[in-house]
């Protein structure tokens, strides 16, 4: 006979690690100034300024931009971006368009579950994101303004009923 047991499982989730794709760099300031947008013909190579930008490569998209991710990993209980650029400021309003990803990870980093699909309102502290929009200040030591870590609760909650 087969049986299934489903058994809570206590895990200490320490961060969030984020991956989303964003349809409009220059939708972020950054120390003040509109972040670089990349499909800004007169300049071919321009790279978002923000910290946590990082290059995936050529894709073969149609949008330069897209050659880029916005990946920070955040400090739940703090809202701390840990690879955050010390110093930076910025006010992010990022559209995601579905191209959101993210993982959490416990003290080693060890993916504790994982979530793919719109955009959590743990990411939308300073407004209401819709699903679509990245929406948060960060100071210049990373930390995300009115960032709620109770929100992760719900986004774990949405992960379980997905699992289904």
């Amino acid at each position: 006979m087969k049986i299934t047991i489903n058994k809570p499982i206590d895990f200490e989730a320490v961060y969030l690690k984020v991956d989303a794709g964003v349809r409009y760099w220059d939708d972020a300031k950054v120390n003040g100034e509109y972040d670089n947008n990349c499909e800004d013909l007169e300049k071919p190579d321009a790279a978002p300024i923000i910290p946590c930008a990082e290059y995936v490569g050529e894709q073969n998209r149609i949008l330069n931009g897209e050659n880029w991710r916005w990946r920070p990993l955040i400090d739940i209980e703090t809202g701390q971006i840990v690879n955050w650029k010390q110093g930076t400021t910025a006010n992010v309003h990022y559209k995601v368009c579905d191209d959101f990803q993210c993982e959490i990870l416990d003290r080693n980093k060890e993916v504790i579950t994982s979530y793919e699909g719109y955009v959590p309102d743990v990411m939308c502290p300073d407004d209401e994101g819709y699903g679509d929009y990245i929406i948060m200040n960060i100071d210049e030591d990373g930390f995300i303004q009115r960032w709620n870590k109770e929100l992760i609760r719900k986004l774990v909650k949405e992960i379980e009923e997905e699992d289904l």
